[in-house]
């Protein structure tokens, strides 16, 4: 089972280790590299997904630059920009794992544990999960859902309007639900959204 990248925690868990986790989950989830070239490349965007998960566990998404990126990393901007298009890039791939779980409950085919470890997840990280859903990064988030969501439409060539379309409603359900329930306007538990998530399926059957 896949695990996701933890973008806040706990407070009796350190920022660094969690940094440290998310670059090793990264790491984990890329196929074994044949050439020394491709190690190298997995380490240093291993290296930018740990500075960024670090730096938005102490500030604002909104706030952070380019500039404080690299520093971080201690890598220089030209190789960044080599790995990344910019931070919403690696917020995506940062994100990648918990929007592969959704997207996969919204296809049918998804094992219910996974999914309700990713709602967990999110739940336990709730005050980043909420700062990143409510920041100017929702949108890149929305539309990368959405085209995840499509990948699967087009996989079971169920849809009878165009796939992206039924995507761009799905995972807008899915994060307005998520929304609602991160910020505690709606109540309840983890079992429920778990459901509500997997009775997406329903919205590309």
């Amino acid at each position: 089972m896949q695990r996701t990248l933890a973008l806040h925690c706990p407070e009796e868990v350190g920022r660094d280790s969690i940094a440290n986790r998310a670059a090793r989950l990264y790491i984990a989830a890329m196929p074994d590299p044949s050439s020394t070239e491709s190690q190298r490349t997995i380490r240093t965007r291993a290296l930018i997904v740990r500075a960024f998960v670090g730096l938005v566990l102490e500030r604002r998404y909104e706030t952070i630059r380019i500039a404080d990126l690299v520093a971080a990393a201690g890598v220089g901007k030209a190789t960044f920009y080599e790995h990344f298009h910019g931070k919403n890039d690696v917020l995506l791939t940062a994100m990648h794992p918990v929007l592969l779980a959704l997207s996969t409950a919204a296809s049918g085919r998804a094992a219910r544990v996974y999914v309700k470890e990713t709602i967990s997840h999110l739940w336990d990280n709730r005050a980043t999960a909420r700062t990143i859903l409510n920041s100017t990064a929702a949108p890149h988030v929305e539309r990368q859902l959405a085209g995840l969501i499509r990948l699967q439409i087009e996989r079971t060539g169920t849809a009878d309007i165009a796939p992206s379309i039924r995507a761009a409603g799905v995972a807008a359900a899915q994060l307005a639900m998520l929304r609602r329930w991160l910020s505690g306007e709606a109540r309840c538990a983890a079992d429920e959204i778990t459901d509500r998530m997997l009775d997406c399926s329903r919205l590309i059957a």
